[in-house]
């Protein structure tokens, strides 16, 4: 198969590129010319390391029928990859979530690919449960965690770092490949340099259910910053993150440390109205999601808004918008073949329109959504 679009080179430039596929690989990516205004922008599909749900589906029913529907919506807004997402649940809910999805993964759906699961909660801070939650939150447990590291499809745990037991718990993961993540989280400066040296890798939501960034301890926000060896998710959606703290992240940390997630919940991609969220009632309305005391319970984004939304809140360029949405993920992830268009990459590819709305989404060189 031959694809023909503009894509961003591995100089920043925008050019117009021939790509052809075999066997759900690309064989070969050829420049020929400037980009030409009447083909598509093509992009490495995006991969989401924080989805709980779409099409009005959410990741705790634990069936595949809701699996499929959340990967395949999501696949219509360029998507090729994700993460399956808990909140805040009882152990056995979330088992339910790690038995489904195990079982999931061995059959190629109808969407983006679930590469496993991440787990947030249940071992977070009730002073920052956000929407999850806090009669269920317990501290973080060696062997509950073991138990469902076990299950070979967690790829990441996101969890209070300042909680007895966090840093068990973290070793634990780091020793399995598993990202130890800090969210939900009132840790302050000293607390995330233990957390680094216990294994702690990643920020989950940054700014979001977390201190502020207070200029006698900067907290999460300015660890992220100053420690190059961490990573970092945004929700780029105009609403949780402020146009001027994401630019000033954009800038503060370097660009392959960011990146975009939805923190979708079964609304996106839906009507407004009520829904549900860890047992928790959500209102979602002028593309925002709440509780009835005003909290944030996720959101409606897709990562093609979350493209568009991050070049228009910071001003950063189509490349880089690219590598948060795509490269960044992949690399976090462990995945050698994923987040670029390159020879030898697997066949995940979107392409956009000028306005950035996703025209097709291709996952191992099998079209999953044309518009």
């Amino acid at each position: 198969m031959r694809i023909e679009g503009n894509a961003v080179n591995a100089h920043g430039q925008m050019r117009s590129v021939a790509i052809q596929l075999a066997k759900g690989r690309i064989v070969s990516l050829r420049e020929y010319g400037d980009a030409n205004s009447s083909l598509p922008l093509l992009m490495p599909g995006f991969i989401d390391i924080h989805v709980h749900g779409g099409g009005g589906n959410d990741t705790m029913e634990a069936t595949a029928d809701a699996f499929e529907r959340i990967a395949s919506t999501h696949a219509r807004f360029g998507t090729t990859a994700l993460l399956l997402t808990t909140v805040t649940e009882s152990p056995d809910r979330i088992a339910a979530v790690l038995d489904e999805a195990r079982r999931y993964m061995t059959v190629q759906g109808s969407g983006a690919q679930v590469l496993g699961v991440h787990l947030e909660g249940p071992f977070i801070h009730p002073a920052k449960a956000g929407a999850q939650r806090p009669d269920l939150i317990i501290d973080p447990n060696e062997q509950l965690a073991n138990s469902w590291f076990s299950s070979g499809v967690v790829r990441m745990i996101t969890l209070a770092p300042e909680r007895p037991g966090a840093h068990v718990v973290s070793a634990l993961a780091a020793k399995q490949g598993i990202i130890a993540a800090a969210g939900h989280t009132t840790a302050q400066w000293a607390d995330m340099q233990a957390a680094r040296a216990a294994g702690f890798s990643h920020v989950t939501h940054l700014c979001n259910a977390m201190p502020g960034f207070h200029h006698r301890d900067v907290g999460p926000i300015g660890f992220t910053v100053m420690d190059d060896s961490m990573t970092a998710d945004l929700i780029c959606d105009g609403i949780h993150v402020d146009a001027a703290m994401v630019a000033t992240l954009c800038r503060a940390v370097d660009e392959e440390r960011l990146m975009l997630i939805t923190d979708a919940i079964a609304a996106a991609a839906a009507a407004p109205g009520q829904y549900e969220l860890g047992g928790l009632p959500v209102w979602v309305a002028d593309g925002a999601c709440r509780l009835a005391d005003g909290t944030l319970a996720g959101s409606v984004l897709t990562m093609a808004q979350a493209v568009r939304t991050v070049q228009r809140l910071a001003g950063v360029s189509v490349a880089r918008a690219q590598k948060m949405a795509s490269a960044n993920p992949a690399r976090r992830l462990g995945l050698a073949r994923k987040g670029r268009l390159e020879e030898g990459y697997d066949a995940d590819l979107v392409a956009l329109s000028a306005d950035g709305a996703p025209l097709w989404t291709m996952v191992g060189g099998r079209m999953v959504h044309e518009a």
